[in-house]
C-alpha cells in the first residue's frame, strides 16, 4: 500500500507499514526521518463534519503521517477506557507514532453532565454553580481519566508525547447559540436534522441570572477549572510526556465572528487556534521533526 498523508483506520496502517523486517516498514520508517506520524484523539472539536475543525487545520499545516481517533459527542469515560488507552499505546508504539494529540473533556462538563450537578438547585451566581461542579466530582473524574491515559502512553516509550488543550473563553454572543445544519456541511442529513446545541445555557438558564453570568461560569468551567484542575495537574504528573496548548488569550469572547455555534469555533476560528496547537507540537517533536510543522 502507498504511503499517504491521512489514515482512515489502523487497517489501513498496518497495511502501509507492513511488518518490523518488511520493505514497507522500511519505507515507513524513511519517510518519517524528518516527519512526524500523529494521532488526533477526540470529541467534535477534532471529529465534527460540519467544517474544517482543529485537527484538520492542524494537520493542514504539518508534513508527516495523521490518523483520527474519536468522534463527535464522546465523554472521556466513553473514549478513555483501560482497554483503548493499552490498545492505542501498543499501536503507537508498534508503528513508531512520534505524537498524540488529545482533545478530550469538553463533554464532560456540558449537557446531561451538567445537568446531573444541576437538578433540584435554585439560583446561584457563576462562582458558586463552578463550586458545584467542583464538589460533584467532575474534574477529579477527568483528572483520573487522563491519569489513566498517560500511564498508558507513558510505556509506549521512546520521544513519544502527548499534546492536549484548553479551551477558549466562551461568548455571551454565542451562548445559547444553536449549531445550523446545512446541506453545505452536512449534506442531505441536515434537511432531517436542522440544528444542534446548544449544551450549557439550556442547563444554566434556570441557575443563573444572565448570559453575562453565564458567561462568566463558562470561564472558569472550561477555560480556569479544566486547565488548573485536570490540564496543568497532568503536565506537573508527567512531566516531559504530556504538554498543552493554553487558549484563554485567543480573544474569543468580543469576537462574534469566532463561534459558530455555542461551544465550537468556526472554521477561521478553528484556524487561529492551530497556531498556538501547532506550536505546542512543534515543540513536543524530535528536533529532527520539528521543521515539518507550520
Amino acid at each position: 500500500m502507498a504511503l499517504k498523508r491521512i489514515y482512515d483506520n489502523w487497517t489501513q496502517v498496518r497495511a502501509a507499514s507492513g511488518m518490523p523486517r518488511s520493505k514497507q516498514r522500511r519505507d515507513w520508517r524513511e519517510y518519517l526521518k524528518q516527519r512526524p506520524a500523529i494521532a488526533y484523539w477526540g470529541d467534535s472539536w477534532f471529529s465534527t463534519p460540519l467544517y474544517k475543525n482543529l485537527c484538520w487545520n492542524s494537520f493542514a499545516r504539518i508534513d508527516g503521517m495523521s490518523i483520527r481517533l474519536g468522534g463527535p459527542g464522546l465523554t472521556a469515560a466513553e473514549m478513555l477506557t483501560p482497554a483503548a488507552c493499552r490498545n492505542y499505546a501498543e499501536r503507537f508504539a508498534s508503528r513508531e507514532f512520534d505524537l498524540l494529540c488529545l482533545s478530550i473533556g469538553g463533554n464532560d462538563c456540558l449537557g446531561d453532565r451538567l445537568a446531573k450537578v444541576f437538578a433540584g438547585q435554585g439560583r446561584m451566581d457563576a462562582d458558586d454553580a463552578f463550586e458545584a461542579v467542583v464538589e460533584h466530582g467532575v474534574f477529579e473524574r477527568l483528572l483520573a481519566r487522563y491519569d489513566l491515559l498517560l500511564s498508558s502512553m507513558k510505556t509506549v516509550g521512546g520521544s513519544f508525547r502527548v499534546v492536549g488543550h484548553g479551551y477558549a473563553p466562551l461568548s455571551r454572543h454565542a451562548i445559547g447559540k444553536e449549531g445550523e445544519l446545512t446541506v453545505r456541511n452536512l449534506g442531505l442529513a441536515a434537511m432531517v436534522m436542522g440544528t444542534v446545541g446548544p449544551w450549557l445555557w439550556p442547563v444554566m438558564k434556570p441557575v443563573l441570572a444572565s448570559k453575562a453570568e453565564a458567561e462568566r461560569f463558562a470561564w472558569r468551567l472550561l477555560v480556569d477549572g479544566f486547565r488548573d484542575q485536570v490540564l496543568a495537574p497532568s503536565r506537573a504528573a508527567y512531566p516531559g510526556l504530556f504538554s498543552y496548548a493554553d487558549f484563554s488569550g485567543i480573544g474569543s469572547v468580543e469576537d462574534k465572528d469566532f463561534w459558530y455555534d455555542e461551544i465550537h469555533p468556526t472554521e477561521a476560528g478553528f484556524g487561529l487556534l492551530a497556531g498556538g496547537f501547532n506550536t505546542m507540537i512543534r515543540n513536543a517533536l524530535p528536533a529532527a521533526k520539528r521543521g515539518a510543522v507550520g
